[in-house]
């Protein structure tokens, strides 16, 4: 019998009200050769991205063969387990919970035993799964076509998890809200057949080009990470945003620009080089085109 992918009627704004993430645990893990993780329940949530590697992953009586570019969702309660083939299995992988309850900031362990195994005490820590609001049928098991997006936005949650910040719950909040809407839209597309509405199409070329401030993104480019011609790029970016995506991508690196003028020490030279200019000439020049002072006097002032 085939299950139903698409939006449940629980998609409602007061469904969504109710989310507010928190993330216990988030970090790039490395199993070795031969590991066997043994049937276990979980308490809260985990995405597991595969990187590299293979195993046999088994969630309730499904067997997965999991290779690079595999995406998991492990929900509460759930019972799985893993077996490593011949080699490590990288596997970046978070923790979390998509309610914010009273004992959500408390400590909860890892669990490593099957639901038979817990106390009482442990049982109640299983988070309630509230995934079905999303979807008729939450996943397990996503296959996507493209890994880039969606690699680069659980490295930043990992990022912002392990790195210190000024406000470092809210970074992590938004890295993670950022990973699990692009999660929800490519459940979307897979379940409708491919068919990505224009807007949801831009919306993922701006999140490409919003990761990628570093250096500078041809249409060659996003038409290759996209699957569609160049032409259409353009098009379906200028009628989202009424601009056109290299124009954009320019705006969004001098932006980060300003943003490291500001806060950091770094010199012109390295800033330059941050943001994906060839020399600091080519970035002074641009950069006074668009804010209207060099980056020199804009630092001064």
């Amino acid at each position: 019998m085939k299950r139903s992918y698409g939006p449940a009627n629980l998609y409602t704004d007061q469904f969504l009200s109710g989310i507010n993430p928190y993330i216990r645990l988030a970090y790039y893990d490395i199993l070795p050769p031969h590991k066997l993780v043994a049937r276990r329940v979980i308490y809260d949530y985990e995405i597991v991205l595969i990187k590299s590697g293979t195993a046999a992953i088994t969630v309730e009586d499904q067997i997965y063969e999991a290779g690079p570019g595999d995406v998991f969702l492990f929900k509460p309660g759930q019972p799985h387990s893993i077996s490593v083939y011949e080699e490590p299995l990288v596997q970046p992988h978070i923790h979390f919970d998509l309610c914010y309850s009273a004992d959500t900031s408390k400590i909860v362990p890892i669990s490593y035993i099957d639901f038979g195994e817990m106390t009482e005490r442990e049982r109640n820590l299983v988070r309630p799964d509230i995934t079905g609001g999303f979807f008729s049928h939450f996943p397990n098991y996503i296959r996507l076509q493209n890994t880039i997006n969606i690699e680069q936005l659980i490295f930043d949650v990992i990022d912002a998890y392990c790195s210190p910040s000024i406000f470092p719950e809210i970074r992590l909040k938004w890295c993670f809200l950022r990973l699990f809407d692009h999660l929800l839209c490519e459940l979307n597309w897979i379940n409708s057949g491919h068919s990505l509405i224009k807007s949801e199409r831009a919306a993922l070329i701006k999140q490409y080009l919003d990761h990628h401030t570093e250096r500078q993104i041809t249409l060659d480019e996003l038409a290759k990470v996209h699957h569609i011609e160049k032409s259409y790029v353009s098009r379906i970016f200028k009628e989202a945003y009424d601009i056109s995506p290299m124009q954009y991508h320019l705006l969004q690196r001098i932006e980060k620009a300003k943003l490291l003028i500001r806060c950091t020490n770094f010199s012109l030279t390295q800033i330059a080089e941050q943001t994906g200019f060839s020399c600091l000439q080519d970035f002074s020049r641009v950069f006074r085109r668009i804010i209207g002072v060099t980056p020199s006097e804009y630092r001064k002032a």
